[in-house]
């Protein structure tokens, strides 16, 4: 009986933690402006990786020109953790939020990048951008508990996956288009 009674007592104290994902460090509220820098730089990165080259095989010449195109059409580009960044569930994905200047918004654009509240809080941060540069970033502040270099996969990851969402979208705007039956048989001919 005591062994219930303080098992309520603490699931009582304790409801908030064990029901509630969202927590202080869900909020993108705090700006940054040294961040701005750090996020074009990655920017003009992803941009020199989403281009015809050795050292990126497969993209078409014009997806250099596709990629800054569509920068340019994006308002902001936000993070958010599914369950929240201090959750312990399983499949706690980073997720994208992207706002388009024309009004339109994606949510939950997949990223692949899990997090889990026993590591302790991610970094969530919130890129406003105005003809594909930063020009604002709000945090949640976990940026500041270590070296501005930690911040750099984090914001890579960001504008990584930004693209990767108009790639999906767009391939033959990135790609050749893919090869059809026609174009194989066309192939076999010409053994």
């Amino acid at each position: 009986m005591i062994v219930v009674l303080v098992a309520v007592t603490l699931l009582i104290l304790f409801s908030d933690v064990i029901f509630s994902g969202r927590s202080e460090f869900d909020v993108v509220d705090k700006p940054n402006d040294k961040m701005i820098a750090m996020v074009n730089t990655e920017i003009d990165k992803e941009i020199d990786n989403h281009t015809q080259s050795v050292n990126s095989p497969g993209y078409i010449p014009e997806s250099r020109q596709h990629v800054i195109r569509y920068l340019k059409t994006l308002r902001s580009v936000e993070g958010y953790a599914r369950y929240g960044v201090q959750s312990t569930k399983a499949h706690n994905y980073i997720e994208l939020k992207l706002t388009f200047t024309d009004g339109s918004v994606k949510e939950n654009v997949y990223t692949g990048y899990s997090v889990s509240g026993l590591l302790g809080p991610s970094l969530l941060m919130k890129v406003d951008l105005d003809n594909g540069r930063a020009i604002k970033v709000h945090t949640n502040g976990q940026e500041k508990k270590g070296s501005p270099e930690w911040a750099i996969p984090e914001i890579n990851m960001l504008i990584n996956k930004a693209i990767a969402y108009d790639i999906n979208q767009h391939r033959n705007n990135y790609f050749a288009p893919a090869k059809t039956q026609k174009d194989f048989e066309q192939e076999w001919d010409k053994q």
